[in-house]
């Protein structure tokens, strides 16, 4: 019983491809068992809750299929204890030798002066100000872990979304995170476009040295936000490459942000979309209602602003699309409220924003996964798994399809959601669809039957 587990990753690994399966699978440790208990062990709290939403599943089914009997997991956070002769050298003093006057002479190095804080960086965007929600809640982790051991796990960490969903917010937070635990850290902030202008002004000026030893040598940490901007800017994406490759390779952190994934960036390089891949890709979506008025309450309180949960119910069920919006939202109807005297209750909030426009819940991927695994019998980690069987393989590419269909994700995205695919898997699951659906009508009942169960 003492390699049960080892038993069931080995089983599973075939199944993931390899960035995955290192990424959330290797790490979990077995601690014991307990009859039909097995007690596991993950190294931080990110890494056991999406492994317990994304592949849990798929390691039950492994060890029922192995043992012909069901299995119980209890997973505790168990954090790594650092390497004892490592922290004996990072904490001994170093020594230099140094030269005054022609003597020579060792002794322990002058403790640093601080360095200022990162050029760019917005005070309030730090991570104590960033609501998490389910629309967030991935990116939020990501970025928390990256800012947590920078340059190791989620390495480059790609974050992508619409406007004002709290990407930008989410990158100073990692620099601000990176700096209050070391101000010697070199860290790197600033948009695309900053990078573009900055690379053609060192072309113009003749001075493509001090350019190159800013990005690729003097940077422990680069931080790019709207990262498309350099879309079908051939010699700035040329040299971005560049820096990216000198980065990873050194083990220093990359966070990007973008407005879509690297696959839908018209004119971004097919190698520089490689590697934008190789990390995490995260998504940050529109917030949900809880999330929208826990933003109000909270920026209510940061500014001052006396707010009944009755008047922020009100204005987070009129403003949905973003967070710039519902801020904004929020200071209009208390400056409009102050300039009339009146009383800032739900009534005031309808007159000045509007009522709120009823409409139904977005489809998601989930949602998908769900009615599909009901509709054909059955269960969502078999989607999401690797068998083959027809009776598997099908529904997989039906809820692919339909995914791709209603839900506006991307490929990657898609096959994150299905237990870590490659995107080309979607791709081709998309494309057998279209195909069979044209002689197979019974395959395009079901299509539709889903549609309409979906969008109604």
């Amino acid at each position: 019983m003492a390699d049960i587990w080892s038993e069931a990753l080995h089983g599973l690994e075939p199944r993931l491809d390899r960035q995955t399966f290192d990424m959330w699978l290797r790490p979990i440790r077995l601690a014991r068992v307990d009859g039909d208990l097995l007690q596991l062990r993950a190294p931080n709290r990110f890494l056991k809750e999406w492994f317990e939403t994304h592949y849990l599943d798929l390691a039950l089914d492994e060890l029922e299929s192995r043992h012909e009997r069901k299995f119980k997991v209890a997973i505790e956070v168990v954090e790594e204890a650092p390497d004892p002769a490592q922290a004996e050298r990072a904490s001994a003093p170093r020594l230099e030798v140094v030269v005054d006057h022609g003597a020579t002479r060792s002794g322990p190095r002058a403790p640093r002066k601080p360095k200022a804080p990162p050029r760019g960086l917005h005070p309030r965007y730090r991570f104590d100000a960033f609501i998490k929600g389910a629309c967030n809640e991935l990116a939020a982790s990501a970025a928390m872990a990256a800012a947590e051991a920078p340059g190791t796990r989620f390495n480059p960490l790609f974050i992508y979304g619409g406007v004002g969903l709290g990407k930008t917010h989410l990158l100073h937070g990692v620099g601000h995170e990176l700096y209050r635990k070391d101000p010697q850290l070199r860290i790197v902030y600033l948009s695309a476009e900053q990078f573009m202008n900055e690379f053609v002004t060192a072309v113009r000026n003749n001075e493509f040295d001090e350019f190159r030893a800013r990005y690729r040598r003097d940077c422990d940490c680069l931080l790019i936000d709207d990262i498309q901007f350099i879309s079908g800017r051939d010699r700035t994406m040329d040299e971005f490459f560049h820096v990216f490759n000198a980065l990873y390779e050194g083990g220093k952190q990359i966070v990007v942000t973008a407005d879509r994934v690297p696959a839908d960036m018209a004119g971004m390089e097919e190698r520089l979309t490689s590697r934008l891949n190789w990390g995490l890709v995260a998504d940050v979506q529109p917030p949900d209602l809880e999330t929208r008025i826990a933003i109000l309450q909270t920026k209510a309180a940061r500014d001052g602003i006396e707010l009944s949960s009755e008047v922020a119910l009100a204005i987070a069920e009129i403003i949905k699309s973003n967070v710039r919006e519902l801020e904004g939202a929020l200071l209009r109807v208390t400056a409009f409220a102050q300039l009339r005297d009146v009383e800032l209750d739900t009534e005031f909030v309808r007159s000045v924003l509007g009522r709120p426009v009823v409409d139904k819940p977005p489809i998601t991927v989930e949602t998908v996964q769900k009615a599909v695994a009901a509709y054909f019998s059955v269960r969502i980690s078999d989607l999401k798994g690797k068998r083959r069987h027809r009776s598997i393989s099908r529904p997989r590419m039906v809820a692919m399809y339909l995914s791709r269909e209603l839900t506006g994700s991307s490929f990657p995205e898609i096959g994150m959601r299905f237990g870590g695919k490659d995107h080309s898997t979607v791709i081709n699951a998309c494309k057998r669809i279209v195909a069979l659906s044209k002689d197979d009508e019974d395959l395009r009942g079901a299509v539709a039957s889903l549609r309409g169960q979906l969008e109604s």
